[in-house]
């Protein structure tokens, strides 16, 4: 064989050797990606002003001062106009339950609204949230109500509850009453989770109204909850689009 042959079979047994090495020696699996952060995004109203830019996240995490408000530009994604906010970060320092509603200007006469058009109670959140929370601003301060019922339909809400440290229950069972529930005249029944020490149910709410509840330690509003303090605690509020889960955090039994 001439010197030439030798060579290239050298050179190509060398490089077989090189590709059967590295062909088989195992691969880094690609590194995961971390889940997104959750977000707090809010609809907004087809009569949302054409001159309006930014929306007001005003809450108890600032003191609901304005200066202090996280705000999003208004987007759009079709026809449906959307604020969103990172709750990771604008949450990090706040103490739990955060109060909140949303505005379109730096001034209360640009608040939300109810279906009415009237006055809304605070949104909250009771706990740090793991996915995203979608919100609905059904109407703006001064503005004519929309008319929902082409979009309301019946939607299935799981609640889960915590509860104070030595709270007494009615034999496993807390309970709640609220618009939901033949407007307040209807105790539903929670019941405890023997593992967890959680009280869950679902209940049959309306997609695109506002509903208004409270917990209650016995079937009588005798036994209903409160604040922080003990006093008195203003109805929670939801409006939703779709089936969700709700986690709530009851503060203390009204004194």
């Amino acid at each position: 064989m001439s010197m030439k042959k030798k060579w290239l079979v050298v050179m190509l047994v060398s490089f077989l050797s090189v590709f059967v090495l590295f062909g088989c020696l195992p691969t880094t699996p690609p590194q995961e990606q971390p889940p997104a952060p959750p977000v707090l995004k809010a609809y907004l109203p087809e009569t949302t002003p054409a001159t309006a830019t930014t929306i007001y996240l005003m809450g108890s995490y600032s003191n609901f001062e304005f200066t202090d408000a996280a705000t999003s530009e208004i987007k759009v994604d079709g026809d449906q106009l959307y604020a969103e906010f990172d709750i990771s970060n604008l949450f990090d320092d706040a103490d739990y339950p955060v109060f909140y509603k949303y505005t379109y200007d730096a001034t209360w006469t640009c608040v939300e609204t109810n279906a009415s058009g009237g006055d809304i109670g605070n949104r909250r959140l009771d706990v740090a949230p793991e996915s995203d929370v979608v919100d609905v601003v059904l109407n703006w301060k001064g503005m004519d109500p929309i008319d929902y019922s082409a979009l309301q339909e019946d939607i299935t809400v799981n609640f889960v509850v915590h509860v104070p440290e030595g709270t007494v229950d009615d034999d496993g069972k807390i309970y709640m009453a609220g618009t939901f529930a033949d407007n307040w005249a209807t105790f539903v029944p929670l019941n405890k989770d023997q593992t967890t020490g959680y009280y869950t149910t679902e209940a049959t709410m309306t997609s695109y109204t506002v509903q208004e509840y409270k917990f209650l330690r016995m079937a009588n509003w005798d036994n209903v909850e409160g604040n922080a303090d003990g006093g008195y605690l203003e109805n929670r509020i939801i409006i939703l689009t779709d089936d969700a889960t709700i986690e709530n955090v009851v503060e203390s039994w009204e004194n």
